[in-house]
């Protein structure tokens, strides 16, 4: 076989494992949003920490995650449901990252979540989380 069709042969059976191993990553990806929310909703913040990415635990101190997510839920209360709006898996030898952004419902509001996982080896780690709502925007207190 010429050089040029191995190229195209590996090529072409990159992409059609990356496609079979997608609902994978996205099924894993959930779960995970789900574990998060569920520690979410018991304030247990330093689970959430500990889970995390060592990236993320090098980027951020617990006090700040704490504090974080003790404001997110004295303002909003708990999730009561999270709708994905979008989702993107990048692959890579570093391992494999899963954007997921949902449109969450809470207690007293509303919010958009941003989620980043990093796949190590069988599990996937937090390694950014973001969220914006409208209740968060102290630039509306009087």
């Amino acid at each position: 076989m010429p050089k040029r069709n191995w190229k195209f042969f590996a090529c072409l059976l990159s992409l059609l494992l990356a496609s079979c191993s997608a609902p994978a990553e996205i099924g894993s990806a959930t779960a995970a949003g789900k574990k998060f929310h569920d520690r979410f909703n018991q304030q247990d913040y330093a689970a959430i920490y500990a889970d995390a990415d060592p990236k993320f635990r090098a980027a951020v101190k617990p006090d700040d995650l704490n504090k974080l997510l003790s404001r997110v839920h004295d303002k909003l209360g708990n999730v009561t449901d999270s709708t994905r709006t979008g989702f993107h898996i990048n692959y890579n030898t570093g391992g494999s990252t899963i954007t997921f952004s949902y449109s969450s419902k809470f207690q007293s509001g509303e919010a958009q979540e941003d989620f980043i996982w990093l796949r190590s080896g069988n599990d996937l780690h937090l390694l950014r989380y973001n969220v914006k709502s409208s209740a968060l925007d102290d630039s509306n207190v009087q």
